[in-house]
């Protein structure tokens, strides 16, 4: 489910139909460009400026099927609560990736971050990843630590706070883990989140072990920094072998 303008590049769209994504006509929006960002990176921090902004998705293109999982990875807002409650409602897992709840723009459209607008979002879903940041906002507390316990207080039993190229912590049933970050040299951090939601949840869907999966998720998202672009998608075998490291060296920190 997504929306794309009218300068959404062909090319793109025939990349997509390739590797079976189809856009279809209720994608496009009529009136509105795609959405875009300016990025400006210095060392692992990242400045965004909202240049373009698509319609929301609404409500009526969320298919009447049941699916096995569904990823929920908006980035400017275009997601209302009530198309997550829709989508949670059809998915027998929901993974979220909050930054578009969480960001706000200031009138020259320089990205911030804030508390969502409603709180209850994360009582929608089944697993939640957060940077630091997002996990501030929508926890209000400021360690991996502690924000992965307000998950779990939530109702939540399954989570994710990463920390750029520091260990991230993994919220397991009812204990929390500390999983190193591979050392990689970084060339393109884009869709490294979107890697890492992708690994998660196919790995999850076959194995229904998340602290595996999210080895598997972090193995993924590491190897691809040193790659530009579309190449991310094509990951090398050396995944699996990095993963199944990862799993075996993760460290329980706390009991919730």
């Amino acid at each position: 489910m997504t929306k794309v303008g009218p300068d959404f590049p062909d090319e793109q769209a025939v990349w997509l139909a390739r590797n079976g994504i189809m856009l279809k006509q209720t994608h496009r929006s009529q009136t509105k460009p795609t959405t875009r960002f300016k990025l400006e990176s210095k060392g692992e921090t990242r400045t965004l400026t909202l240049v373009s902004r698509c319609e929301d998705i609404p409500e009526e293109q969320l298919p009447d099927v049941r699916v096995n999982a569904s990823i929920v990875s908006p980035i400017a807002g275009e997601v209302s609560s009530a198309l997550l409650a829709g989508i949670s409602a059809r998915s027998d897992f929901t993974f979220l990736d909050p930054q578009g709840f969480v960001r706000t723009f200031d009138s020259s459209g320089r990205a911030g971050m804030a508390a969502p607008k409603d709180s209850g979002v994360l009582t929608m879903v089944d697993a939640v990843k957060m940077d630091r940041e997002e996990a501030s906002a929508l926890t209000g507390r400021d360690g991996p630590r502690e924000a992965l316990e307000k998950l779990y207080s939530l109702g939540l039993r399954k989570g994710v706070v990463t920390q750029g190229s520091n260990a991230c912590y993994v919220l397991d049933g009812t204990r929390i883990y500390q999983v190193q970050v591979p050392k990689s040299s970084v060339v393109d951090q884009t869709g490294a989140g979107d890697i890492l939601a992708g690994a998660i949840v196919s790995t999850y869907i076959r194995t229904r072990e998340f602290l595996r999966s999210a080895c598997f998720g972090i193995a993924a998202s590491s190897l691809s920094l040193h790659m530009i672009a579309l190449a991310k998608v094509d990951l090398p075998m050396s995944v699996d072998e990095m993963g199944k490291r990862l799993f075996s060296q993760a460290a329980p920190v706390a009991a919730v």
